[in-house]
């Protein structure tokens, strides 16, 4: 096997393993709805939503992923908590997206946008360094009910008032219906803005989010605070996925679930790995000639393919005896005769054939017991026997 060939089946095979580790921990996770370990909300890193999302459901709140566009949430919704943290503000909200986000919210329901690595998201400007501090509370709200030592772990702080980052204004978002909840001596790190009959947050901080940093000071009761007040018991928690590209897409891929997309996969890759060993074993594929199959062609064929079992004088021995099956009209011969019994043999035909009868079974007498036998050999005998075979007497 060529090392070319070894390094594309290990790599078919790593991906063979990988995916079907996938597909155990998707079912360890069947309790969570198979969540895929890849997306945002889900992920154990310290800078994934996994705590957070496990916890509020193990509380009793109704909490599930959002995977499709943000112009497709639905306005009869109430009661309805949307995290959307650190979307791709640059390659993936439209002017539509962000328009239905905030008349999601103007609806009766809240949409708690947090970002760091993308201030323009929360129209804020870096102004501290990235170390923890603690903030407090700037305005006596219920919603900052024994919320004393808020963690914040970010460099941006909200210095303008809010406006989604697309080239558009948005009047429901005036700045006077802003109020500032959480900051420190470097400004505000939270604030909640009033539209309709929801909310929007715009956070800094998501940090206070994260798995990391969730359980640090008061940033848990933070968030149930919030929750609690506006989804309750009846009402469910959204975490955005499509927003940082991890969501749904428009085509038919998505409409399965990720199980079956990981099943297809392993299928697709075994189906390469076949290919593979069946190229190993038997060689290129060969195109199909569209011409009549003559006998010179299955001639051809039949010696490539012995010639690579090492077995081309069988080839010889083969169309000899057919060869002599014909032109002695001997259907039933099975084995090359004696050469004394071709001798006498030759004696039956017409003195005009006999000679070059004669010839060709000489040729390929001599061409058997040869100590070198080639291809070329073997196709130049059989032309000449294919001719004499034909001719008629």
């Amino acid at each position: 096997m060529k090392r070319r060939q070894i390094f594309v089946t290990v790599l078919l095979l790593l991906a063979i393993a990988a995916l079907s580790f996938l597909t155990v921990k998707q079912r360890e996770e069947a309790q969570y709805r198979y969540l895929p370990i890849a997306r945002s909300s889900f992920s154990a890193t310290p800078t994934g939503t996994k705590a957070l999302y496990r916890t509020l459901s193990e509380l009793g709140f109704k909490v599930d992923r959002w995977r499709k566009a943000w112009r497709h949430l639905e306005l009869k919704k109430r009661n309805t908590v949307l995290f959307v943290v650190e979307p791709a503000s640059n390659f993936f909200p439209r002017l539509e997206d962000w328009r239905r986000l905030v008349e999601f919210a103007e609806a009766g329901n809240l949409v708690w946008v947090s970002a760091e690595f993308f201030p323009e998201t929360v129209a804020g400007e870096a102004k501290a360094s990235r170390v923890s501090r603690t903030a407090r509370p700037l305005f006596n709200a219920p919603w900052l009910n024994g919320v004393n030592r808020y963690i914040v772990k970010s460099e941006i702080r909200l210095t303008k008032p809010w406006q989604p980052p697309v080239q558009a204004t948005f009047v429901s978002l005036e700045p006077h219906r802003e109020i500032p909840l959480l900051g420190d001596q470097n400004g505000t790190a939270l604030k909640v803005i009033v539209v309709g009959e929801g909310y929007i947050v715009i956070d800094s901080n998501p940090y206070a989010l994260s798995n990391e940093g969730i359980a640090k000071g008061d940033n848990f009761r933070l968030v149930l605070n919030i929750v609690g007040s506006v989804a309750g018991q009846n009402g469910v928690v959204l975490f955005d996925e499509w927003g940082r590209g991890l969501g749904e897409g428009e085509h038919w891929w998505w409409a399965v679930t990720p199980a079956t997309r990981g099943t297809v996969l392993q299928l697709v890759f075994a189906g390469c790995l076949l290919l593979l060993a069946l190229s190993i074993r038997f060689g290129r594929p060969i195109a199909l000639s569209t011409q009549p199959f003559s006998r010179t062609a299955f001639v051809q064929g039949l010696a490539t393919l012995l010639q690579r079992g090492d077995t081309l004088r069988d080839v010889v021995k083969l169309l000899e005896l057919q060869f002599l099956r014909q032109v002695f009209g001997l259907p039933y011969l099975w084995q090359l005769p004696e050469n004394e019994q071709v001798e006498q043999m030759l004696l039956s035909l017409p003195p005009t054939r006999r000679g070059e009868v004669r010839r060709i079974w000489l040729w390929a007498e001599k061409l058997r017991h040869q100590p070198q036998l080639s291809e070329k050999d073997v196709l130049k005998w059989a032309r000449e026997m294919q001719k004499v075979a034909q001719a008629k007497g």
